[in-house]
């Protein structure tokens, strides 16, 4: 897998959710320090579980991104191609700034 790289910013939408077989899912918006970067995050299982507690929106988080393959079908010739998309490898919580951001 190749690295995507990280993105930091603050929460500014965490959503909670139960699957019974994902386990607890986490989705997770940013407002992002660079706004050209990914800004939505998906988390679920051991990951997901370990920062359920930990983040909380307005918290200030560095997600860093590995890329993932999948395949992706094309609905009207059903071809079939792969493609990268961002993982989350893990989520910091990261202290405020000093000057509380202003």
């Amino acid at each position: 897998m190749r690295e995507l790289g990280t993105v930091t910013g603050e929460v500014s939408l965490l959503w909670r959710e139960w699957d019974p077989y994902r386990g607890e899912i986490l989705l997770l918006t940013l407002e992002a320090e660079d706004p050209r970067a990914p800004s939505t995050f998906e988390m679920s299982g051991p990951l997901a579980e370990r920062l359920g507690s930990a983040l909380a929106e307005g918290v200030r988080v560095r997600v860093e991104l590995r890329a993932e393959t999948v395949e992706v079908v094309n609905q009207e010739t059903g071809d079939t191609e792969d493609a990268d998309r961002p993982a989350v490898v893990d989520v910091v919580v990261l202290p405020s700034p000093p000057d509380g951001g202003a």
